[in-house]
């Protein structure tokens, strides 16, 4: 049997074995849960987000033009129109509960990421309750301050480096050099969470290698889903005909469903392809 059967059974093999785990394993309830939960986690997190940008006085516009490119249009329009009612035309006194609010939410989507991989990988959890605890409000502190500063970043140029070489000499290289981690820093943070999560959220240590097919598998579908996605909202369902004034709060929700989704069976291809190569 030459490489192209094997690939081609491998792959037979392992969408048969995800069409019997999508329904064993409940893959759309936990879906669900997470989009719920990350849903309410990102109204808080914005408000958050731009205390922190404000306390360091940097420039809020390249968070504006990021959420537009990421979010589909009427989401990111009720996005924005929170952001503009709610954060730069308010103060923060309302801070500390954004935390507090960010922070529950937000590990209630990552606990129930890590509840489908122990399915997925058919572990039982017997982390006790303070640990589990512990790595939900660490994965989720860990991201917000990685959103934080990709955010941050491109914020960073010559006026910071100039303030710099007053104090200390700086070869321009190294400026250069910045300058290209910058431009691949988003991708390789993305990379590394889904990486760092496929491996240490389920109550069973994975290798970098028995995670990178989930990992492959989730980065090119969230790809698609963007301009997919994008185009379904724009050009063939009218969800303001259905939902009305609610409609851009549904289509933020699905987005983030379908996100989850997809996040989810990337742990179950994990699983399986462990499977495969074990036996």
């Amino acid at each position: 049997m030459n490489i192209i059967d094997k690939t081609k059974n491998k792959g037979i093999y392992i969408l048969k074995r995800l069409v019997k785990r999508y329904t064993k394993h409940d893959i759309q309830a936990y879906g669900a849960l997470m989009a719920f939960f990350f849903t309410l986690s990102l109204f808080p997190f914005l408000i958050v987000l731009f205390a922190i940008l404000g306390k360091l006085s940097l420039d809020t516009n390249l968070v504006l033009s990021t959420i537009e490119i990421i979010f589909p249009q009427k989401v990111h329009y009720l996005v924005i129109e929170f952001i503009n009612q709610n954060i730069i035309l308010k103060d923060f006194s309302i801070l500390s509960i954004s935390i507090i609010g960010v922070l529950w939410s937000s590990s209630r989507g990552i606990r129930a990421l890590m509840k489908s991989l122990n399915m997925a990988y058919e572990v039982k959890e017997n982390r006790n309750y303070l640990h589990l605890k512990f790595i939900d409000i660490l994965y989720t502190v860990l991201i917000i301050v990685g959103i934080a500063f990709l955010l941050t970043l491109p914020n960073i140029g010559k006026g910071f480096f100039s303030f710099i070489s007053n104090y200390l000499y700086i070869d321009p290289k190294i400026y250069e050099i910045f300058n290209l981690i910058k431009l691949t820093a988003l991708p390789f943070a993305i990379i590394l969470t889904i990486v760092t999560l496929y491996m240490y959220l389920p109550n069973q240590n994975q290798s970098i290698t028995n995670v990178l097919p989930g990992t492959i598998f989730t980065l090119f579908s969230w790809t698609a889903l963007s301009y997919l996605f994008s185009i379904f909202i724009n050009y063939i369902a009218n969800f303001s005909l259905i939902y009305g004034s609610l409609s851009a709060i549904i289509i933020l929700m699905l987005w983030l469903y379908l996100f989850s989704l997809i996040l989810i069976i990337g742990g179950e291809i994990n699983s399986i392809s462990k499977e495969i190569n074990t036996n």
